[in-house]
């Protein structure tokens, strides 16, 4: 088992310290299977490498909810609801305890992914509730052209992460967004056109512009040359080329 202070020494190195360590893909370090897992994901790698996750398994409950409880200093701001679920994931899979691994249990079919759903549960703590952004640490959504650069660029950065020196509506932020691999084809598609679609951004998009679609994400997916970097480069050529229309 390891021990309690294994964490509570990390905590300084670990919570939301964006461009610290760089982000692993959701293939090369994964959490046991459980509930909320990818609630986890979504809101933990956004800060720091799973590592400190895998390395704490074994401590105690109450230690991974003082955990949380100290990353409030750092930024975190997650309802309470979300809050509760992950330390339900951390207590009980990374907790002294953990149940055994069960085989995956197969699924009648694919439900329809609701996008406010994905966004509110993978986003928010970066892009906040109303896609405002945090200045100078993470980039408003609303009113973002980024997201309408072409058809499948907000996917690429979802699958891919991204990482630099960026200006959004006259901000200037330099951070790094991981790759939210672990989200399946059918989600990222959803979020990007929920994003699209709210917070006053249909009105900028084109006209020509159809929806994404899963399909078009798994074919991106399957490009395993598209670190964060090529998203950058890849970013920099489509506003260029958007400058001279």
């Amino acid at each position: 088992m390891r021990r309690p202070s294994l964490i509570a020494g990390a905590v300084g190195g670990i919570l939301c310290a964006v461009a610290v360590a760089a982000p692993a893909r959701a293939d090369d370090l994964t959490l046991p299977p459980g509930p909320n897992r990818d609630l986890v994901y979504g809101q933990c790698r956004t800060c720091h490498d799973l590592q400190y996750l895998i390395e704490s398994a074994g401590v105690p409950r109450d230690t991974w909810n003082d955990l949380l409880d100290s990353m409030k200093q750092y930024g975190l701001r997650i309802p309470p609801e979300q809050r509760a679920k992950i330390l339900d994931y951390l207590g009980t899979y990374l907790g002294p305890n953990p149940p055994p691994a069960t085989p995956a249990q197969a699924t009648a079919g694919p439900a329809k992914v609701d996008g406010s759903a994905v966004f509110h549960e993978q986003c928010v703590a970066c892009h906040q509730a109303q896609a405002q952004g945090v200045p100078g640490q993470f980039p408003p959504l609303a009113g973002n052209g980024d997201l309408f650069l072409s058809r499948d660029f907000p996917a690429r950065v979802v699958l891919f992460g991204l990482s630099g020196k960026i200006k959004v509506k006259d901000q200037q932020i330099d951070s790094t967004m991981p790759p939210l691999d672990f989200l399946s084809d059918d989600q990222i598609a959803a979020v990007v056109e929920y994003v699209r679609g709210s917070f006053g951004n249909a009105a900028l998009r084109p006209k020509d512009m159809t929806p994404l679609d899963a399909a078009t994400v798994a074919k991106l997916r399957a490009d395993t040359k598209a670190p964060s970097d090529e998203v950058y480069r890849e970013r920099d050529k489509l506003k260029r080329a958007a400058a001279k229309r």
